[in-house]
């Protein structure tokens, strides 16, 4: 809530959610979100996501708030097909498993990775305007065994896909060095920061 507020959105903003899979740092989110649209904002959601999404944030909110009511705000959607956009889906590679989604919506695509090892995504991602894609880790190693993927890797999977623009999300600190190494392979990459906005044309 304090990343959106801080950029000028307010929660009524959001109207649609995806979550690729199940871990608390994809979920618990939205627990204050709809604590938000519940008392303050006063809106409503349309989520989708893994099976036992809507029980787990159910759960999750009843821990922290008893007596509340998400179904004023929160609607969890049973198909993709539900959404006012294009959507389609690829399974990643994690656990719990992790879906890959690909938007397209007033003529930009976009695809987002999730958490995931590296795969595959020449198909889903195939000619997409941004690829935002995870690199947790930099060793391969690491990053196969805890079902992440690293900078080059993702840089790699862009360039199979033939994507126009690269966005690394959920990364540590890169060095000058890990950066050239990414650009070398993928040049069109941001980089990005918490709380970072960008402009999709």
């Amino acid at each position: 809530m304090y990343a959106l507020r801080s950029n000028g959105y307010s929660p009524n903003d959001v109207n649609h959610v995806l979550i690729s899979h199940t871990h608390g740092d994809h979920v618990v989110g939205l627990v204050f979100l709809a604590e938000c649209l519940l008392y303050r904002d006063k809106g409503m959601l349309e989520i989708y996501g893994p099976k036992g999404l809507k029980s787990l944030v159910y759960s999750l909110y009843r821990m922290l708030f008893p007596k509340a009511d998400l179904h004023k705000v929160l609607t969890f959607l049973p198909d993709l097909s539900d959404l006012p956009f294009t959507c389609t889906k690829a399974r990643g590679a994690h656990s719990p498993p992790d879906t890959v989604y690909r938007i397209e919506l007033d003529g930009t695509t976009v695809v987002y990775s999730g958490d995931t090892a590296h795969v595959d995504l020449s198909r889903i991602a195939k000619n997409a305007d941004y690829l935002i894609h995870e690199a947790a880790e930099t060793n391969p190693a690491v990053a196969r065994r805890l079902g992440h993927s690293t900078p080059t890797q993702a840089a790699n999977a862009a360039k199979r896909a033939g994507v126009r623009n690269l966005v690394i999300v959920h990364s540590p600190r890169l060095t000058s060095r890990q950066k050239r190494e990414v650009t070398r392979i993928f040049p069109r990459t941001i980089f990005s920061t918490d709380g970072q906005v960008i402009d999709v044309p």
